[in-house]
Protein backbone atom coordinates (compact mmCIF):
# COMPACT_ATOMS: atom_id res chain seq x y z
CA UNK A 1 0.00 0.00 0.00
CA UNK A 2 1.42 3.42 -1.04
CA UNK A 3 0.79 6.11 1.64
CA UNK A 4 0.21 9.44 0.04
CA UNK A 5 -0.12 12.62 2.46
CA UNK A 6 -1.66 15.60 0.19
CA UNK A 7 -1.04 19.27 1.36
CA UNK A 8 -2.58 21.65 -0.49
CA UNK A 9 -4.37 24.83 0.43
CA UNK A 10 -7.27 24.56 -1.84
CA UNK A 11 -9.95 22.52 -0.08
CA UNK A 12 -11.49 21.48 -3.41
CA UNK A 13 -8.53 20.04 -4.62
CA UNK A 14 -7.41 18.02 -1.77
CA UNK A 15 -11.17 16.93 -1.57
CA UNK A 16 -11.40 16.04 -5.52
CA UNK A 17 -8.19 14.10 -5.69
CA UNK A 18 -8.85 12.35 -2.35
CA UNK A 19 -12.03 11.38 -3.92
CA UNK A 20 -10.73 10.46 -7.32
CA UNK A 21 -7.79 8.48 -5.53
CA UNK A 22 -10.30 6.11 -3.47
CA UNK A 23 -10.97 3.81 -6.02
CA UNK A 24 -6.99 2.96 -6.32
CA UNK A 25 -6.51 -0.59 -3.99
CA UNK A 26 -2.69 0.19 -3.98
CA UNK A 27 -3.17 4.11 -2.96
CA UNK A 28 -4.62 5.62 0.59
CA UNK A 29 -4.50 9.29 1.49
CA UNK A 30 -3.27 9.45 4.77
CA UNK A 31 -3.23 12.95 5.50
CA UNK A 32 -4.92 16.33 4.03
CA UNK A 33 -2.68 19.37 6.01
CA UNK A 34 -3.61 22.95 5.30
CA UNK A 35 -1.03 24.26 7.46
CA UNK A 36 2.84 23.80 7.97
CA UNK A 37 2.24 22.96 11.77
CA UNK A 38 -0.12 19.97 10.34
CA UNK A 39 2.29 18.63 7.65
CA UNK A 40 5.24 18.59 9.64
CA UNK A 41 3.40 16.48 12.45
CA UNK A 42 1.69 14.03 9.65
CA UNK A 43 5.27 13.38 8.34
CA UNK A 44 6.48 12.36 11.48
CA UNK A 45 3.79 10.03 12.81
CA UNK A 46 1.92 8.88 9.58
CA UNK A 47 5.40 8.31 7.45
CA UNK A 48 3.86 8.28 3.79
CA UNK A 49 5.88 6.97 1.17
CA UNK A 50 4.79 9.73 -1.01
CA UNK A 51 3.98 13.26 -0.57
CA UNK A 52 2.42 15.91 -2.72
CA UNK A 53 3.21 19.45 -2.06
CA UNK A 54 1.55 22.86 -3.57
CA UNK A 55 3.92 26.09 -3.57
CA UNK A 56 2.05 27.37 -0.43
CA UNK A 57 4.50 24.74 1.83
CA UNK A 58 7.80 25.50 0.17
CA UNK A 59 8.67 28.48 2.84
CA UNK A 60 9.69 25.67 5.07
CA UNK A 61 11.09 23.29 2.26
CA UNK A 62 14.45 22.76 3.45
CA UNK A 63 12.70 21.34 7.36
CA UNK A 64 9.98 19.38 4.94
CA UNK A 65 12.98 17.92 3.13
CA UNK A 66 14.56 16.43 6.07
CA UNK A 67 11.75 14.60 7.46
CA UNK A 68 10.85 13.66 4.38
CA UNK A 69 14.27 12.57 3.98
CA UNK A 70 14.65 10.65 7.39
CA UNK A 71 10.97 8.84 6.36
CA UNK A 72 12.41 8.08 2.88
CA UNK A 73 9.46 9.86 1.61
CA UNK A 74 9.28 10.91 -2.16
CA UNK A 75 7.90 14.74 -2.73
CA UNK A 76 6.50 15.60 -5.34
CA UNK A 77 5.54 19.00 -6.65
CA UNK A 78 1.77 20.24 -7.53
CA UNK A 79 2.63 23.59 -10.17
CA UNK A 80 0.23 25.90 -11.02
CA UNK A 81 0.57 27.98 -14.15
CA UNK A 82 3.49 30.45 -14.12
CA UNK A 83 4.50 28.88 -10.60
CA UNK A 84 8.14 30.48 -10.86
CA UNK A 85 8.12 29.66 -7.17
CA UNK A 86 7.78 25.46 -8.13
CA UNK A 87 10.70 25.93 -11.04
CA UNK A 88 12.91 27.02 -8.48
CA UNK A 89 12.06 23.47 -6.38
CA UNK A 90 11.71 21.39 -9.03
CA UNK A 91 15.92 19.53 -8.90
CA UNK A 92 15.33 19.01 -5.39
CA UNK A 93 12.37 16.87 -5.32
CA UNK A 94 10.97 13.64 -6.76
CA UNK A 95 8.78 14.89 -9.27
CA UNK A 96 6.84 18.40 -10.49
CA UNK A 97 2.96 17.59 -12.47
CA UNK A 98 0.85 20.35 -13.06
CA UNK A 99 -2.63 21.17 -10.42
CA UNK A 100 -4.19 20.54 -13.78
CA UNK A 101 -3.33 17.02 -13.94
CA UNK A 102 -6.34 14.31 -14.89
CA UNK A 103 -6.41 11.84 -11.64
CA UNK A 104 -4.97 8.79 -14.05
CA UNK A 105 -1.80 11.01 -14.44
CA UNK A 106 -1.58 11.93 -10.72
CA UNK A 107 -1.96 8.12 -10.09
CA UNK A 108 0.94 6.88 -12.78
CA UNK A 109 3.24 9.49 -10.33
CA UNK A 110 2.59 8.78 -7.35
CA UNK A 111 3.20 4.53 -8.72
CA UNK A 112 6.39 5.96 -10.19
CA UNK A 113 7.99 8.30 -7.43
CA UNK A 114 7.19 5.73 -4.88
CA UNK A 115 9.14 2.97 -7.24
CA UNK A 116 12.37 5.25 -6.72
CA UNK A 117 11.70 7.15 -9.87
CA UNK A 118 11.15 10.93 -11.10
CA UNK A 119 8.90 12.61 -12.75
CA UNK A 120 8.54 16.30 -14.56
CA UNK A 121 5.86 17.95 -14.89
CA UNK A 122 3.45 15.68 -16.19
CA UNK A 123 -0.23 16.73 -17.07
CA UNK A 124 -2.24 16.44 -20.36
CA UNK A 125 -1.24 17.96 -23.57
CA UNK A 126 1.74 19.12 -22.09
CA UNK A 127 4.02 20.49 -24.33
CA UNK A 128 6.53 23.21 -22.63
CA UNK A 129 5.15 26.85 -21.73
CA UNK A 130 2.93 26.93 -24.67
CA UNK A 131 0.93 24.38 -22.66
CA UNK A 132 -2.88 25.68 -23.41
CA UNK A 133 -6.13 23.87 -22.44
CA UNK A 134 -8.47 25.22 -25.35
CA UNK A 135 -11.47 24.22 -23.20
CA UNK A 136 -10.56 26.40 -20.09
CA UNK A 137 -9.54 29.05 -22.69
CA UNK A 138 -12.91 28.96 -24.12
CA UNK A 139 -15.03 28.65 -20.34
CA UNK A 140 -12.95 31.75 -19.48
CA UNK A 141 -14.01 33.87 -22.16
CA UNK A 142 -17.44 33.07 -21.66
CA UNK A 143 -16.89 34.81 -17.79
CA UNK A 144 -17.34 37.97 -16.65
CA UNK A 145 -14.39 39.35 -14.55
CA UNK A 146 -17.38 39.01 -11.60
CA UNK A 147 -17.69 35.11 -12.23
CA UNK A 148 -14.11 34.42 -12.55
CA UNK A 149 -13.81 36.18 -8.91
CA UNK A 150 -16.79 33.95 -7.74
CA UNK A 151 -15.02 30.84 -9.02
CA UNK A 152 -12.33 31.87 -7.35
CA UNK A 153 -13.57 32.24 -4.28
CA UNK A 154 -15.65 29.19 -4.32
CA UNK A 155 -12.42 26.97 -5.18
CA UNK A 156 -11.03 28.71 -1.78
CA UNK A 157 -13.40 27.60 0.29
CA UNK A 158 -15.43 30.32 0.72
CA UNK A 159 -19.00 30.08 1.61
CA UNK A 160 -21.88 32.31 -0.37
CA UNK A 161 -22.24 34.79 2.39
CA UNK A 162 -18.19 35.36 2.73
CA UNK A 163 -18.06 35.67 -1.11
CA UNK A 164 -20.82 38.67 -0.38
CA UNK A 165 -18.47 40.42 2.51
CA UNK A 166 -15.53 39.79 0.13
CA UNK A 167 -17.40 41.06 -2.74
CA UNK A 168 -19.44 44.34 -1.74
CA UNK A 169 -22.38 41.97 -2.40
CA UNK A 170 -25.56 40.21 -1.05
CA UNK A 171 -26.17 36.34 -0.74
CA UNK A 172 -28.96 36.81 -3.06
CA UNK A 173 -26.66 38.21 -5.44
CA UNK A 174 -23.64 35.50 -5.27
CA UNK A 175 -26.33 33.19 -5.79
CA UNK A 176 -27.46 34.23 -9.03
CA UNK A 177 -23.96 34.51 -10.20
CA UNK A 178 -23.66 30.82 -9.62
CA UNK A 179 -26.60 30.09 -11.26
CA UNK A 180 -25.15 31.38 -14.71
CA UNK A 181 -21.89 30.04 -13.76
CA UNK A 182 -23.30 26.48 -14.04
CA UNK A 183 -25.30 27.35 -17.05
CA UNK A 184 -21.95 28.30 -18.51
CA UNK A 185 -20.12 25.60 -17.42
CA UNK A 186 -22.52 23.00 -17.55
CA UNK A 187 -21.96 22.24 -13.82
CA UNK A 188 -24.24 21.03 -11.33
CA UNK A 189 -22.64 21.96 -8.12
CA UNK A 190 -20.16 23.96 -6.33
CA UNK A 191 -17.80 21.19 -6.00
CA UNK A 192 -18.16 19.94 -9.59
CA UNK A 193 -18.03 23.12 -10.80
CA UNK A 194 -14.07 23.55 -8.86
CA UNK A 195 -13.08 20.33 -10.39
CA UNK A 196 -14.34 21.36 -13.88
CA UNK A 197 -12.50 24.86 -13.83
CA UNK A 198 -9.09 22.98 -12.15
CA UNK A 199 -9.10 20.83 -14.53
CA UNK A 200 -9.73 22.90 -17.63
CA UNK A 201 -7.10 25.21 -16.03
CA UNK A 202 -9.76 28.65 -15.76
CA UNK A 203 -7.85 28.88 -12.61
CA UNK A 204 -5.19 30.62 -14.80
CA UNK A 205 -7.22 33.05 -15.06
CA UNK A 206 -9.50 33.14 -12.14
CA UNK A 207 -7.22 32.68 -9.44
CA UNK A 208 -5.58 36.32 -10.08
CA UNK A 209 -5.60 38.72 -6.46
CA UNK A 210 -7.06 35.83 -5.05
CA UNK A 211 -5.49 34.43 -1.24
CA UNK A 212 -6.31 30.76 0.80
CA UNK A 213 -8.38 31.65 3.50
CA UNK A 214 -6.11 30.08 6.60
CA UNK A 215 -7.34 27.52 8.65
CA UNK A 216 -9.42 25.51 6.60
CA UNK A 217 -9.49 21.74 6.59
CA UNK A 218 -7.55 19.81 8.89
CA UNK A 219 -5.70 16.37 8.20
CA UNK A 220 -8.03 13.69 7.59
CA UNK A 221 -10.75 16.34 5.94
CA UNK A 222 -13.39 14.11 4.45
CA UNK A 223 -15.48 14.94 1.58
CA UNK A 224 -19.18 15.01 3.25
CA UNK A 225 -17.09 17.81 5.85
CA UNK A 226 -16.26 19.47 3.44
CA UNK A 227 -19.83 19.85 1.70
CA UNK A 228 -21.17 20.00 4.51
CA UNK A 229 -19.26 23.04 5.98
CA UNK A 230 -19.67 24.80 2.60
CA UNK A 231 -22.63 23.89 1.48
CA UNK A 232 -21.37 22.96 -1.79
CA UNK A 233 -24.73 21.10 -3.49
CA UNK A 234 -26.92 23.46 -5.56
CA UNK A 235 -25.69 26.80 -5.25
CA UNK A 236 -26.48 27.85 -1.07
Amino acid sequence: MIKVILADHQIVFRVGMASALASEDDIRIVGQPCSIEQLEHGLESLRPHVLILSSAFLVRIDEIKRISGRQMTAIILLEDPGDAIVQQFSSDVHGVIRRSSDPGTVVRCIRHVARGGTVLRMGPGYAGDAWEDLVGLRVHQRLTPHELRVIALVVQGYRNREIAVRMNSTEPGVKNSLRRIFDKTGVCDRLELALYVMHHRVLKFAMTDVHPMPGLGSIGTSHSEWRRDSGSTAVH
